[in-house]
């Protein structure tokens, strides 16, 4: 069973996010610094609407899946962890809100 987090960027009227920076330093360094402590695979998503087709509450959530919920304890609370949160005001003005939780259940729709 993987364990996944889910780091949401808020979508206000003063937000500022550096995508390019975003997807260019600080996901590969959440990379080089997380993956060999056990974090599988990322991905990012850019909202850009709700289903309603009005402007989404978070603008940007990016999807860490961890080998274990100790893997991604331990990888949060370890040294790399400044690193990794220091570099937040680097692409952003706002701090993340984030969601943690391990998988129960998936199906691949073909």
């Amino acid at each position: 069973m993987t364990f996944t987090a889910v780091v949401l960027y808020p979508n206000e009227p003063d937000t500022t996010f550096d995508t390019d920076y975003y997807l260019q330093t600080h996901m590969p360094l959440v990379a080089k610094h997380w993956g060999p402590a056990g974090l599988k695979s990322w991905s990012v998503t850019k909202y850009e609407r709700d289903l309603a087709g009005t402007s989404p509450k978070y603008l940007i959530a990016a999807t860490l899946v961890w080998e274990s919920e100790e893997s991604a304890t331990a990888a949060i609370a370890g040294e790399s962890a400044s690193s990794v949160f220091g570099d937040i005001p680097n692409f952003t003005n706002k701090q993340p809100v984030t969601l943690a939780g391990s998988t129960i259940g998936s199906q691949e729709i073909s």
